[in-house]
Formats: structure tokens, sequence, C-alpha cells
């Protein structure tokens, strides 16, 4: 039986509209494939999902463009406005971004790996848990970005500005961060061991909890930066500036901190045993309950300073001034003291059994407060043959 006519005019209405359809995707896809050159325009667009590998799209204008989930690997994007972009899970491994606009970029979870950024801007920009790994982030704009748990492992960030930026638990591990601005920034809880953070600008920085260890912060800045509870052991501190930071609790265990500023600092309950504080600045520090076991202390200016509760077992002190320091309930036992002030000294409860001493120390020795001070007969014989003399 034959079909109505009307159905067979149906059904090939259907089928021109089908290929219509065919031919008018062939040819979008098609001009859109025209349209990925430099320079190009393409603000706006929603290109997400498309394979832009190795494409050049140099000083391109994508502003505000879907590209979440594109395959950019290996693409040149130098100088493109980017601005706003949608990035999230984007593959832009070893890109070409050098001196391009990110600012306000969503690049959440985006692979940068090896990527060039350097000179680019991308401040207020997203990169949490986004892969840096070897990226090249000379001179880039991150201030105030988020980049909270982002990976940039062996990355370079020579003078990068981070200032204000989301680091929490970021990954800095071996990365390069020599002249960088990080300052107000919050690095709490990240990871920065073995870094390179040589005259890094880290005023009033958050390191609270942080992994520092085997990190060099040769003459860095680190005025009021928050580093309680962090990992600073074997990390090297010389002539770094740590004026009124927080410490409170931080393992300094043979860090290097000759010639670092600690003035007015908080070491309550920090430990730095083996650490060494070759002429460091310590005037007005608060070390209560420090760990100071197996130091030396050199030509070092105490007084007045809180070191009750702590330990200095083992230490060297030669030339030390420790005149009016709370020492109450100190353990010096087996220090060694030469040329130490101790006149006023409050050393209540202190054990100061098998110290060793000079007569300057044990004169100044002599003026301090020793009530219930443990010590070795022959200290104890020391001290009563000045008070006879002085009669």
């Amino acid at each position: 039986m034959r079909p109505p006519a009307l159905a067979l005019l149906m059904l090939g209405a259907l089928l021109a509209g089908a290929l219509t359809a065919v031919c008018a995707s062939a040819g979008g896809q098609h001009d859109l494939s025209a349209r990925m050159t430099d320079r190009a325009s393409l603000a706006g667009l929603d290109l997400s999902n498309i394979n832009m590998r190795g494409s050049h799209l140099n000083q391109s204008d994508l502003s505000g463009a879907n590209l979440s989930r594109c395959n950019m690997s290996g693409a040149y994007l130098r100088s493109s406005w980017l601005t706003n972009t949608r990035l999230r899970n984007a593959d832009m491994a070893r890109a070409d971004l050098t001196a391009a606009d990110l600012s306000g970029a969503d690049m959440n979870e985006a692979d940068l790996s090896g990527a060039l950024l350097a000179y680019s801007r991308m401040s207020g920009a997203i990169l949490s848990h986004a892969v840096l790994k070897k990226a090249d982030l000379t001179e880039a704009d991150l201030s105030d970005a988020n980049l909270s748990n982002a990976d940039l492992t062996d990355a370079r960030l020579f003078r990068t500005d981070l200032s204000g930026a989301n680091l929490e638990g970021i990954y800095l591990i071996s990365a390069n961060l020599i002249g960088a601005h990080v300052s107000w920034a919050d690095l709490s809880k990240s990871y920065l061991s073995r870094g390179q953070f040589s005259r890094a600008e880290l005023y009033s920085a958050n390191l609270n909890g942080a992994d520092l260890s085997g990190a060099d912060f040769t003459r860095a800045y680190l005025m009021g930066a928050d580093l309680s509870n962090a990992n600073l052991v074997g990390t090297s501190l010389d002539y770094a500036d740590l004026t009124e930071s927080r410490l409170m609790g931080a393992s300094l265990n043979s860090a290097k901190l000759p010639y670092a500023d600690l003035t007015r600092a908080n070491l309550t309950g920090a430990d730095l045993s083996d650490a060494d504080l070759d002429s460091a600045r310590l005037a007005g520090c608060v070390l209560r309950r420090a760990v100071l076991d197996r130091v030396r202390l050199c030509e070092t200016d105490l007084r007045g300073v809180d070191l009750s509760g702590s330990s200095l077992r083992g230490s060297d002190l030669i030339l030390v001034y420790l005149a009016n320091a709370n020492l109450m309930g100190a353990d010096l036992r087996e220090a060694s003291f030469d040329r130490v002030e101790l006149t006023g000294a409050d050393l209540t409860g202190a054990n100061l059994e098998h110290i060793k001493y000079d007569k300057f120390t044990l004169l100044s020795l002599h003026d301090a407060n020793l009530t219930d001070a443990k010590m070795s007969d022959g200290l104890r014989a020391d001290l009563s043959r000045i008070k006879e003399d002085g009669q």
C-alpha cells in the first residue's frame, strides 16, 4: 500500500531540515576554526570542551569567554585578554601566556604545569587546586588571587606579586620566590620546604602551621609575620628581619639565624635547640618556655627578657647581658657562662647544677635572686665566699 502523499511530504521536510542542520553545524565548526588565529575576537563566546591544542591566539580577545575543560596545551596566548574568562579544568600545560591579562579569571583545577606566565596579570584570579608545577611566573601579578591548595612545586616566582593572596595549603616545595612580594598573604598550613625566599617580602604574612623546613629566607622581610607552630627545622634565616614576629610553638631546631633581627618577637614555647644564633638580635623578645639547648649566644642583649621556664642546657653564653631578666624555673644545667651579666636577674627555682662560670659571672650571679635555685656544692660555696668577703 502506497503511503499517502502528505506523509511523503512530511518525511521529505524532516530529511531536508536534518541535512540543513548538519550543514550548518559543519559550517559553524569551519567558521570557528577559521577564527582561531592571532588577534582573534572571541570575547564572550562559549568555547567549552573545544580542542585548541597548539592554537596561535596571540593578542586575542577571549575576555568573558567560557573555556572550561578546553584542551589548550601548548597554545600560544601571548599578550591575550582573558579577563573574567572561565577556564575551570582547562588543560593549559606548557601554554605560552606571557604578559596575558587573566585578571579575575576562574582557573579552578586548571592544569598550567610548565606554562609560561611571566609578566602576566592575574590579580583576583581563582587558581584554587590548580596545577602550576614548574610554571614560570616571573614578575607576574597575583595580588589578591586565590591559590589555595594549588601545586606550584618547582615553580619560578622571581619577584612575583602575591600580596594579599590566599595561599592556604599551597605547595611551593623547591619553588623560587627570590624577591617575591608576599606581604599580608595567607600561607597558613602551606608547604614551602626547600623553597628559595631570599629577600622576599612577607610583612604580616600568615604562615601559621606552615612547613618551611630547609627553606632559604636569607635577608627576607618577615616583620610582624605569624609563624606560630611553623616547621622551620634547618631553615636559613641569616640576616632575616623577624621584628615583632610571632613564633609561638615554632620548631627551629638547627635553624640558621646569624644576625637575624628578632627584636620583640614572641618565641613562647619555641624549640631553638642546636640553632645558630650568632649575633642574633633578641632584645625585648619573649622566650618563655623556649628550648635553647646547646645553642651559642655571643654578645647578645637579653636584658629584661622573659626566659621563665626556658631550657638552656649545655649552651654557651659569651658576653651575654641578662640583667633583670626573668629566668624563673629555667633549666641551665651544664651551661657555660663567660662574662655573663646576671645582676638583678630572677632565678627563682632555676636549675644551675653543673654550670661553668668565670669570676665576672659569679659576681653578677651573687646579685641575682636565687631563691630556691638548685646548684652544685661548688657554686654554693663560691657564692658564700663572696658574701663573706663582702662582710
